[in-house]
């Protein structure tokens, strides 16, 4: 019985001080968050040592609300082989916040890109994907915003969102992401 108990307590009580070190001591420590760092290339005579560090992400800390809804891309969907949008209310909603934001800041531009799923070749699915942001975009000037303040992108089916195994997920690839470029 106690070789059992014994080696028992210690994991539960590992995994406790491992809980409690990670959830709680947060906020005891100022020194918590990520820090930037500069990477570091470091040269010998005969082999080059490059060590890589991601940086610390300031530009989603100085976000208005309004840029912070504009970065997140909103995907219009397409029916297969077809170029007519369903117009949803989340569309309206995305679309007034831009149109709002972009009367304000006219320097910022929208990106309009077109994607498809797998039917067809690649050729065709780039056209069409083309095809689909420039109806996008004329949908958007009709709507009220600048033609130069639209940059259009056909991806054809090279950046699909989901697997074009089932119609559902070729659905969900049948888009046309329109987000704010800074």
């Amino acid at each position: 019985m106690n070789r059992l108990l014994i080696p028992l307590l210690i994991l539960l009580g590992s995994l406790l001080f491992s809980w409690f070190w990670n959830c709680n001591r947060k906020d005891y420590c100022p020194d918590c968050q990520p820090k930037a760092i500069v990477s570091e290339v470091v040269a010998t005579p005969d082999v080059t040592d490059t060590v890589t560090v991601q940086a610390e992400d300031t530009t989603q800390a100085n976000l208005t609300p309004e840029e912070k809804v504009l970065f997140e891309p909103l995907d219009v969907y397409f029916q297969s082989g077809k170029s007519s949008i369903n117009r949803t209310e989340e569309i309206n909603t995305w679309l007034t916040t831009a149109k709002a934001y972009l009367e304000k800041n006219p320097n910022e531009k929208l990106s309009v890109t077109g994607h498809t799923d797998s039917d067809g070749d690649d050729a065709s699915n780039i056209a069409l994907s083309e095809k689909r942001a420039g109806i996008v975009k004329a949908i958007l000037v009709k709507d009220g915003f600048a033609d130069a303040g639209l940059t259009v992108i056909g991806k054809g089916e090279s950046e699909p969102i989901a697997e074009n195994d089932t119609p559902e997920n070729k659905a969900k690839n049948r888009r046309v992401s329109i987000r704010l470029i800074k």
